[in-house]
C-alpha cells in the first residue's frame, strides 16, 4: 500500500474514531447527575431504624407527661401499651410509604409531600381505629364506641401531624443532601474521568503519526487497534466494567506501543482467576501502563520489561505494575517525583468510587518503579 493511500486511509478511520471518543466523553458529562426522586426510600434500613427509635422516645415522653394509671395500673406497663400504639403508627405509616414512594415520586414535589403527608395521617386513624376495636374486643370497654373515643383520635391525629411533619421534613433534607453529595461526587468523576480519555486518545494518534511515513503497514494495524480499543471502552456505559474488559482495553493499548517501540518494549503478564462479576473502574489498567512507559521504557535506549500482576486476596483486586525507572537528566523534575504525581488523577478516581478502602501506594528499588492498587472486588455496578 502506497502512503498516500495509507494516510487517506487512516484519516478517514481516525476521524471516525475521534467522532466516536468524542460522543462517549460527552455521554457522561451531559448525563443527569441529579436524583429524579424527590422522596427518599423509606424502605431502607437506616430509614425504619430512625422511626423506630423516634417512636420508642415519643413513647416514652408520653408515659412521662401523662397521668398515672391512666392505661393501666402498672408504669411499666403503662409504657409497654403506649410503646405499642405508637410502635403500630410509626411502622405502619414507614410501610405504607415505602409501597406508594414509586407512585407518589411521579408527581410534582409539592403534591407528592402532600400525599405522603396525609397516607400518614390516615394510618394513624386506621391504627387508632384497631386499637379501640382491640380493646373493645378484649372485654376492656363495653362499646366499640366509648366516651373517650372522639378525644383518643384527636389527640393521636394532632400528635401524629406535628411528629410526622418534623419527621417528613428531617428525612427529605437528609435525602437531598445525600442527592447533593452523589451528584458533585458524579460530577467530579466525570471531570477526572474526562481529563484522562483525551490524554490516552492523542497519546495513541502520536503513536500512529510516528508511525504513518516509516511504517505505513504497521501504521494500518495500529488504526484497527485503536478502532477495536475505542470500541470497547466507549461501549461501557457504567464507570465499573469487568476486570476483563480492562485487561483486553489495556493488551489492546500495549499492542499500540508495541509498534511504536517494537523490542524496546516486553510485557509479562500474571493474572489470577476473579469472580465473574468482579469490576473495577474503566480506565484503570491503561493509566498505568502509560505511566510506567512515559516515566520509564520510552526514556531508556534499550527499553526494559513492563510486569503486570493482578490478583484477588481476601475480597480485594490488587494490581502491581513494575517497570524500569528512567535515569534523572539534571533537569526538571526527578523522574520518580514525575512518574509520582502523574499517578494523582487515578488515586483521585478510586478515592470517588470507593473512598478510604482504596489504596495506591509507589516504590523505588534498584531502578525499578512499582505501583500497587488494592481496590474492594465488588460485584454489579455501584
Amino acid at each position: 500500500m502506497q502512503l498516500s493511500a495509507v494516510k487517506s486511509w487512516a484519516s478517514a478511520h481516525l476521524a471516525r474514531a475521534v467522532e466516536a471518543w468524542r460522543a462517549g466523553v460527552a455521554r457522561p458529562l451531559e448525563a443527569p447527575i441529579r436524583d429524579s426522586e424527590f422522596l427518599p426510600n423509606f424502605c431502607h434500613g437506616w430509614v425504619v431504624f430512625n422511626v423506630v427509635v423516634v417512636a420508642e422516645l415519643l413513647a416514652l415522653l408520653v408515659t412521662l407527661v401523662m397521668p398515672r394509671g391512666l392505661v393501666a395500673p402498672d408504669p411499666w406497663q403503662d409504657f409497654l401499651l403506649i410503646s405499642l400504639f405508637v410502635q403500630w403508627v410509626a411502622l405502619g405509616g414507614t410501610a405504607v410509604l415505602c409501597f406508594a414512594r414509586r407512585y407518589f415520586n411521579r408527581l410534582p414535589n409539592l403534591r407528592a409531600l402532600g400525599m405522603a403527608y396525609l397516607l400518614l395521617l390516615c394510618t394513624t386513624f386506621v391504627v387508632t381505629e384497631l386499637a379501640v376495636l382491640l380493646v373493645w374486643a378484649l372485654g376492656r370497654v363495653p362499646t366499640p364506641r366509648p366516651a373517650w373515643y372522639g378525644d383518643f383520635h384527636l389527640l393521636t391525629l394532632t400528635v401524629s401531624a406535628i411528629v410526622n411533619g418534623l419527621l417528613l421534613r428531617y428525612f427529605l433534607a437528609k435525602h437531598e443532601l445525600t442527592q447533593r453529595t452523589r451528584s458533585e461526587e458524579r460530577a467530579k468523576l466525570a471531570a477526572l474521568q474526562s481529563r484522562i480519555r483525551p490524554h490516552f486518545v492523542f497519546n495513541s494518534l502520536n503513536i500512529i503519526a510516528s508511525l504513518t511515513r516509516s511504517e505505513p503497514v504497521k501504521a494500518e494495524a495500529a488504526i484497527e487497534d485503536m478502532a477495536e480499543l475505542f470500541r470497547m471502552m466507549l461501549s461501557e456505559d457504567e464507570t465499573l466494567v469487568p476486570i476483563k474488559n480492562e485487561i483486553d482495553v489495556a493488551k489492546k493499548y500495549l499492542a499500540l506501543e508495541q509498534l511504536r517501540l517494537d523490542n524496546r518494549l516486553q510485557v509479562e503478564w500474571d493474572i489470577g482467576t476473579f469472580p465473574r462479576r468482579a469490576v473495577m473502574p474503566v480506565l484503570t489498567l491503561q493509566p498505568l501502563l502509560e505511566n510506567a512507559i512515559r516515566h520509564g521504557i520510552e526514556e531508556l535506549p534499550a527499553g526494559g520489561v513492563l510486569s503486570v500482576q493482578l490478583r484477588e486476596v481476601v475480597d480485594e483486586t490488587h494490581i502491581t505494575v513494575r517497570g524500569p525507572l528512567a535515569k534523572s537528566r539534571g533537569r526538571g523534575k526527578p523522574p520518580i517525583e514525575a512518574a509520582t504525581q502523574s499517578l494523582e488523577n487515578i488515586r483521585q478516581r478510586f478515592q470517588s468510587h470507593y473512598g478510604e478502602a482504596a489504596r495506591l501506594t509507589v516504590g523505588e528499588e534498584d531502578g525499578v518503579f512499582s505501583v500497587e492498587v488494592v481496590l474492594p472486588t465488588r460485584g454489579g455496578k455501584e
